[in-house]
């Protein structure tokens, strides 16, 4: 069995002394991949990958053909030899750039208001009997959904109608459609539990609160348009 850890978003909280519990389990990993372009201010595309046994990663991969032989030299490492791609730009630099820029306690920081702000998203929603909390708030992402006011307040009362799911869910998705369309904000959407949610997932270095106060009354705005059409 080769066990692989996919912390391609949350494992920068391992950056956290407070969060370090996102870390247990590790030591028995194989391998694990980071993508420091998600949570640790890094453009888009640069992932990491720690693997525990790098000499069988390179088994799997090398391929010398005849044109590439003259490539090769045993004693350097060839990252051709380390994956699907031949050739690949310098990812590396930018990465270099953004922790030498912020270091260690600057980035942890810049998390930790994420946190604060994915936080005070929730603290928005719990206030709103319209919008219900569909996860626990762990990272700076916010799942939650649009209830609306004549069914607000009966989740936990027992199982709604199917009906009633369906069309709840159905209201969920034109939200996030409209407004994704009005280029205002940007939301994506899953299912939890069998049920259509939103998210709002932090992770640019010039998110504020004042953006995220005027995402969330766009919100509000557009799921009473929605809900009352």
């Amino acid at each position: 069995m080769w066990l692989h850890i996919d912390g391609a978003y949350g494992a920068g909280l391992a950056l956290l002394p407070e969060h370090k519990w996102v870390m247990a389990g590790w030591n028995e990993a194989d391998s694990i991949v980071v993508n420091p372009h998600k949570m640790l201010f890094v453009p888009l595309d640069f992932s990491v990958l720690y693997v525990r046994d790098l000499e069988r990663l390179r088994r799997v991969f090398t391929l010398v053909p005849e044109y590439l032989r003259g490539d090769t030299v045993e004693a350097e490492k060839n990252y051709m030899d380390y994956g699907v791609q031949l050739g690949r730009r310098f990812r590396a630099l930018k990465a270099w750039m953004v922790f030498r820029t912020f270091g260690r306690a600057g980035m942890a920081a810049r998390i930790r208001d994420h946190l604060r702000l994915a936080n005070l998203v929730a603290d928005w929603i719990k206030s709103d009997n319209r919008f219900e909390l569909a996860a626990p708030v762990v990272m700076p992402v916010v799942c939650f959904r649009f209830v609306g006011s004549t069914v607000a307040g009966v989740a936990d009362a027992g199982p709604r109608s199917a009906t009633a799911a369906t069309k709840i869910d159905t209201l969920n998705s034109e939200i996030v459609e409209r407004i994704n369309a009005s280029g205002r904000a940007y939301l994506t959407q899953t299912k939890l539990h069998g049920r259509t949610v939103m998210r709002i997932g932090l992770g640019n270095i010039l998110t504020t609160e004042q953006h995220l106060r005027k995402a969330w009354e766009l919100i509000q705005e557009i799921a009473e348009e929605v809900a009352g059409t």
